[in-house]
């Protein structure tokens, strides 16, 4: 796993360091930390935490730029694996999709704090992934936590199934610091520091603040130095400039000339490359005390998400294996209910890799409609990611394929000079109604068959001059495609029926 955030409250970097100070304030957390600390109570295993997430996919004024879903349930199911040993599951509350040049390239800027502020769920951690975030300093900044707007934005491309830029910014969401607390704006090199290091007080920010007591190796003032978390070792954010790996450190010493030993592979640290990463268990008690805070009751909201695994394919019924979908519009995928799933991304496209046009929908129920007009004679594209709440990483399931026709709509009965079913397609218990326009009497049979042929129903009846209206019964039919075949010594008309839930 790496290490992928560079944030202005939590600086992770992908393959390069980058410098970058960290723009929001560590006092609020650090302040959290202590108070937290006099209550803490220990994750109790039984005892589950279920944590909702609203997630604003937010996309620039053209509706363009947007991060995907695709990614955000692989972030979903990133971040359970990271929390999974804290009695705690993330959940998606819902999805809030909008588009603002402002929240999509400057969340800081007033404008988009004000758009933000209105779109914000008030039973949820918030997560607005955004395009691009201001810098308080060079280099890029990721992903960052809001103290005082209690948010967490996130750059789109830290959305993702490897990343821990979002496990990070949920320890700074319930109150951990960096364990290199005070020394974000001028991490550890030469210079400006010397080694061993010589002050007992960090370096401050350009235009002051952001300085703090230096921890010593010796743990003798680590309960008001770093994060102020003894069981993570002090740390010198030897990640941003020091090192360029997760590698012990074997040169860089304290005050008093011993040799300090940061926990590299802290979620709440900067260093990169490391094989896995962790909390510490007083981090993981400390996550454990903030959800259980007066402050975090908004997201204690009693509801328990879907827990059920989702993890076999979807089991597809039609249209596949480049069947003809019998018309150009009004096309139903159909398949089976997928055990554990509530919710299913739907994925279209003219093109396999799905690239050229894709549509997405996410239903509640084994089927989708397609109601576009479709191009006439084009095979497209399909597939199903099948999830719930909590459980986000089935992915999607094979991708099938059907070919958008002209539809199968006949009519060689010279007499008959127009014709509609309605409804079409037939929802629920309901029924559907032939309505025919002749130019003279005759009599017919309205078959009702299937999709493959097989007839259900026929009916004898008497075609008049003028307007006539002819029930056909669909109470007892599954969703699916259907055809209405009218047969007369006059010739045949054929119309497709869709059935849906």
């Amino acid at each position: 796993m790496l290490k992928s955030l560079l944030a202005a409250a939590g600086i992770f970097i992908v393959f390069t360091v980058v410098a970058q100070p960290c723009g929001t304030p560590q006092a609020p957390l650090l302040e959290r930390t202590d108070a937290n600390k006099k209550t803490m109570v220990e994750v109790q295993r039984g005892v589950q935490k279920y944590i909702p997430m609203t997630f604003h996919l937010v996309a620039n004024d053209a509706g363009s730029g947007r991060v995907t879903e695709e990614a955000i349930l692989s972030q979903v199911a990133n971040i359970n694996a990271q929390y999974g040993d804290q009695e705690a599951l993330f959940y998606i509350d819902r999805f809030n999709y909008f588009d603002n040049d402002a929240v999509y390239d400057s969340p800081r800027s007033f404008a988009a704090n004000t758009q933000m502020r209105l779109r914000k769920d008030n039973n949820s951690i918030n997560v607005f992934v955004v395009n691009s975030i201001e810098s308080t300093g060079p280099g890029q900044t990721l992903a960052y936590y809001d103290p005082q707007e209690d948010w967490l934005v996130s750059r789109k491309g830290q959305i993702n199934g490897v990343s821990s830029t979002l496990a990070h910014e949920a320890g700074h969401f319930f109150s951990l610091a960096h364990p290199f607390s005070g020394w974000d704006c001028n991490p550890f090199n030469i210079p400006p520091y010397t080694n061993p290091v010589e002050v007992t007080f960090t370096i401050p920010c350009d235009g002051g603040g952001g300085s703090s007591l230096i921890e010593l190796h010796d743990r003798s003032n680590c309960n008001t130095a770093g994060d102020h978390i003894c069981d993570t070792p002090e740390d010198y954010n030897l990640g941003l400039f020091w090192q360029n790996d997760c590698a012990e450190n074997n040169s860089v010493k304290d005050i008093n000339g011993e040799v300090i030993k940061p926990m590299t592979n802290n979620f709440m640290s900067y260093y990169t490359n490391c094989a896995t990463y962790q909390f510490s268990p007083t981090q993981k008690n400390l996550i454990n005390t903030d959800f259980f805070t007066f402050k975090r009751s908004y997201i204690r909201t009693g509801v328990i998400p879907n827990t059920t695994p989702v993890t076999d394919p979807v089991n597809y019924i039609s249209p596949i294996n480049g069947e003809d979908a019998g018309g150009f519009s009004n096309i139903l995928l159909d398949w089976e209910d997928t055990p554990g799933a509530n919710k299913y991304l739907v994925i279209y496209d003219r093109f396999m890799s799905f690239t050229f046009n894709p549509k997405k929908a996410i239903v509640t129920s084994s089927e989708y409609l397609i109601t576009d007009a479709l191009s006439e004679d084009v095979t497209y594209y399909w597939k199903v990611w099948p999830y719930n709440e909590s459980q986000t990483d089935a992915g999607y399931s094979a991708t099938q394929s059907f070919k958008a026709s002209t539809g199968t709509a006949v009519n060689d009965i010279r007499e008959i000079t127009g014709y509609t079913l309605s409804p079409n397609p037939v929802r629920g218990l309901g029924k559907a109604t032939l309505a025919l326009s002749s130019t003279k009497d005759f009599d017919a049979v309205i078959e009702l068959t299937s999709a493959t042929g097989q007839r259900l129903s026929s009916q004898q009846v008497n075609i008049t001059a003028g307007i006539s209206q002819h029930e056909i019964a669909t109470s007892d039919l599954t969703a699916g495609l259907y055809f209405i075949i009218l047969h007369s010594s006059h010739g045949r008309l054929v119309e497709r029926m869709l059935i849906i839930d």
